[in-house]
C-alpha cells in the first residue's frame, strides 16, 4: 500500500518553495533586470538614431535650400557680368567704329591733299614741258 508520509511532503514543498525563492532571488531577477536594462539601452539607442537621422535630414534640406539659393545668386551675378561685358564689347565697337571713321577721313584729307600736290606738281611739269617745247620750236 501506498503510504504517504506527512513530513517527507511537507519538507519537500518546504525545499520546492526555498528553491523557488532563491531561484527567483539568484536567478530570475537579476536575468530579467539584465533584459530590461538591456533592452533600455537598445531602445535609447534607436531614439538617438532616429533623432540624427531627422537632424541629418533637416540639415541637407537646409544644404539644399542654401544650394539653390547660391545657384540663383551665381546665375543672377552670370548674367549681370555677360549684360556688362556685352555693353563693353558694344561701347568699345562704336569707339572703335568712331576711330575707324576719323581715320578714314584723315586718310582722305591725306589724299585730298596728295592729289592736289599731284596736280599742282603735273601742272608744274605740264607748264615746263610747254616752255620747253615752245622754246625748242622757236630755236
Amino acid at each position: 500500500m501506498l503510504t504517504i508520509n506527512i513530513s517527507e511532503l511537507l519538507l519537500t514543498v518546504l525545499s520546492f518553495f526555498i528553491l523557488m525563492f532563491l531561484l527567483n532571488k539568484l536567478l530570475y531577477k537579476p536575468v530579467i533586470s539584465f533584459r530590461e536594462q538591456r533592452q533600455k539601452r537598445m531602445d535609447d539607442c534607436h531614439e538617438q538614431e532616429r533623432l540624427a537621422k531627422e537632424k541629418l535630414a533637416q540639415t541637407q534640406k537646409e544644404l539644399d535650400g542654401r544650394r539653390t539659393d547660391s545657384l540663383k545668386q551665381a546665375e543672377t551675378i552670370l548674367a549681370q557680368a555677360k549684360a556688362q561685358a556685352q555693353q563693353e564689347a558694344e561701347a568699345t565697337a562704336k569707339q572703335a567704329e568712331i576711330q575707324a571713321e576719323e581715320k578714314m577721313q584723315q586718310a582722305e584729307k591725306e589724299a585730298q591733299e596728295l592729289r592736289r600736290a599731284g596736280s599742282k606738281a603735273l601742272e608744274e611739269q605740264r607748264r615746263q614741258l610747254a616752255a620747253d617745247l615752245a622754246d625748242r620750236l622757236c630755236h
